[in-house]
């Protein structure tokens, strides 16, 4: 009697065993795979990954920027062939993703937008040969590109470029910088690195703007048909700003970039010359809610971005020294005002924001959506098949006052703010301006180049820890003929 009991137990604990077995055969057949492919560690899925030949990437003029090269090992690696590309193009890591503009078109350069037929499938799936992606065309120049980042060797900083009317960004500096191709080796170290190579200036930048947040408010000025002729008495005064860091208040002065020879200014003078004091009594006259409204007409609370780029969360990366404030809204009171009239508060600008300002006193008055792909080829495909895309503009300001800003940004190359970046034979307008954040100081520079038979292009510099308008205008004058001549030599 006993010995039928352990049997019958023994049975019973075979039947469960049997069933735990058939259970977990129903599961792996059935949900099991799945699971297993979709797990990080899946050896499988990093050597699918390893095995997709990304396209190549090449400037608006057809010249080879990135390509997929097997490496001594057989496996596939990206190669970056130009140093003054590093950064703009990115870097595709299979340890670290993907950043720039290789995130920005990742889905084309995978394949994965590809639409597969049955050829595809057998391929893929049956004979398991690597996907291939589309190669793209960028709207970049590689030759501007080389020039803007020769002028600006040695700072730390930001440089755009673009073209009017299209949109089109044919340059984008952003300094420090890293190389893509010994990414893997170097992560660690550029992670800690001061300056951040990482942070991405030209769109992630929000700088206090200074004495640019002078040409919006011309915008704004004849907008309201202020009076432009009457002179201010003593219009060529410092003006005292207190502000608060870290809840410490810091006061400063900001005077005249340059000094002009009379002291009585208009306010077309005030803004010729960099001036402040004339900017912040018209702002006095105009009221909060009017300066409040012209902010959200300039786009000043609403930066555009660079579509498809994809911009790394600000407090992950951010610029060594003082901390720079995020681009939300800036409500305005009787407090802030003057300080954020004269470019010295809360409220920022990033290069791409103030450089669509510019555009768009070239294009009518009517603001280009910057963008970066030109073209997809396919692969084995032999013929480049344009990006469709409506690129709209957003209308910021009348024709009428857009020249009108164009000749006074002349005459300030002329005589004023911008005059080291005057080119011969060249049609340069600009704006050079210093400005001030916590203990620290930046200049900028703003400025447009006509070119041959229409069109014209657009350059916007920003020098870090400098204090020397004057040296902007000139890096900013260096990259208007840069951006001129390679514009002209492709047309």
């Amino acid at each position: 009697m006993q010995f039928g009991r352990e049997i019958n137990r023994l049975m019973a604990a075979v039947l469960i065993a049997f069933a735990l077995v058939a259970l977990s055969a129903t599961y792996w057949s059935v949900y099991g795979p799945d699971t297993i492919l979709l797990r990080e560690d899946n050896p499988r899925l990093v050597e699918a990954e390893a095995s997709i030949v990304r396209g190549d990437m090449v400037d608006r003029n057809g010249e080879l920027l990135v390509t997929s090269q097997a490496d001594e090992t057989g496996q596939l690696a990206r190669r970056y062939l130009y140093p003054e590309m590093n950064g703009t193009l990115g870097y595709f890591s299979l340890r670290y993703g993907v950043g720039g503009a290789e995130a920005a078109f990742d889905t084309q350069l995978r394949g994965d937008d590809l639409t597969g037929d049955l050829g595809d499938y057998f391929e893929r799936g049956i004979l398991h040969r690597p996907q291939r992606g589309s190669s793209v065309q960028l709207t970049f120049d590689l030759d501007i590109q080389r020039q803007v980042a020769a002028a600006m060797q040695g700072y730390t900083g930001a440089a755009v470029v673009l073209s009017v009317p299209s949109g089109e960004v044919l340059s984008l500096i952003s300094l420090p910088t890293y190389d893509p191709n010994t990414l893997d080796a170097d992560w660690e170290t550029l992670v800690a690195a001061p300056g951040n190579p990482f942070f991405n200036r030209v769109l992630q930048g929000n700088y206090q703007p200074g004495g640019m947040l002078q040409t919006p408010l011309m915008l704004g000025a004849l907008a309201t048909s202020q009076p432009l002729d009457t002179p201010f008495e003593e219009g060529d005064a410092p003006v005292s700003i207190t502000t608060s860091t870290n809840g410490t208040p810091t006061t400063f002065t900001v005077n005249c970039v340059v000094r002009p020879s009379l002291s009585s200014l208009t306010l077309v003078d005030a803004y010729i010359y960099g001036c402040p004091a004339p900017f912040a009594q018209v702002a006095s006259t105009l009221g909060v809610d009017y300066v409040q409204q012209a902010f959200g007409t300039f786009l000043l609370n609403n930066p555009p971005t660079l579509p498809g780029f994809v911009v790394e969360p600000v407090d992950l990366v951010t610029p060594t020294g003082t901390p720079l404030p995020t681009a939300a809204p800036v409500a305005l009171n009787a407090s802030n005002l003057q300080a954020e009239v004269l470019g010295q508060g809360q409220l920022t600008l990033t290069p791409l924001n103030m450089a669509v300002i510019i555009a768009a006193l070239l294009n009518g008055g009517n603001a280009p959506q910057p963008y970066a792909l030109l073209a997809v080829r396919p692969p084995d495909a032999d013929v480049w098949t344009p990006v469709e895309s409506s690129h709209t503009t957003i209308p910021l300001t009348t024709a009428e006052s857009a020249i009108q800003l164009q000749d006074w940004m002349r005459q300030a190359v002329t005589s004023g703010t911008a005059q080291a970046a005057a080119r011969t034979g060249l049609d340069i307008g600009g704006q050079a301006a210093l400005a001030y954040s916590g203990e620290g100081s930046k200049t900028w520079f703003a400025g447009f180049a006509s070119l041959e038979g229409g069109g014209s292009v657009v350059v916007v510099i920003v020098l870090e820890n400098s204090n020397n308008p004057e040296e902007a205008a000139r890096i900013g004058g260096e990259a208007l003929a840069a951006a001129v001549a390679g514009m002209q030599a492709g047309s």
